[in-house]
């Protein structure tokens, strides 16, 4: 008996960790940009977009993510700005429906800070991105906010006479506030 015990708790001593699921609430969570255009400011959001997260504060290196954008979604002020975004000029929402972020692992940087380190597809072209959030957890329920500058003209944002500065410059500001609830440990 006294070996079944030790060979048990050998055995869960040596188990991998798995990292906790969690489930995103799409009504609550938001991923926004924000960017500049002749000296104004433009904002917008992507209200649809999926995800599979899993993290585990005690051992973020062994979590992941995949957020999925979809981006005919996207929404923004002013009527002209709206028309464009889904043409071959901006988005390229018909070759390019989905732009794709997936975190391989995560790291602790701080009292309740982390960075995510992926890899971020947009128009076909994936870049590494490590994107910082806080993460405030009650129980089972999480908020991860955050934001990260991204070059445009990185992802072939703005083609043709949009390619350069002069209208619609290059930083584009993307912050995002996650709502979700961990479904497994």
């Amino acid at each position: 008996m006294r070996r079944v015990l030790t060979f048990t708790a050998i055995a869960l001593i040596a188990a991998p960790a798995f990292a906790a699921r969690w489930q995103v609430d799409p009504v609550t969570s938001r991923i926004m940009f924000k960017g500049e255009q002749t000296g104004d400011t433009f904002e917008g959001s992507f209200p649809k977009f999926s995800s599979t997260i899993s993290f585990d504060e005690a051992a973020p290196e062994k979590g992941s993510a995949h957020i999925a954008i979809t981006m005919a979604s996207a929404q923004i002020d002013g009527k002209d700005r709206a028309d464009a975004l889904p043409t071959s000029d901006w988005f390229d929402v018909k070759q390019f429906p989905f732009a794709e972020y997936t975190a391989t692992s995560f790291k602790k940087t701080g009292d309740h800070t982390y960075v995510a380190i992926g890899k971020l597809s947009i128009r076909g072209i994936e870049k590494n991105i490590t994107l910082p959030f806080t993460l405030d957890t009650v129980g089972k329920s999480a908020v991860a906010t955050g934001e990260v500058t991204l070059n445009r003209k990185d992802f072939g944002i703005g083609q043709g006479r949009w390619t350069s500065e002069e209208w619609v410059k290059y930083p584009v500001t993307v912050s995002y506030e996650i709502h979700a609830s961990t479904i497994t440990k």
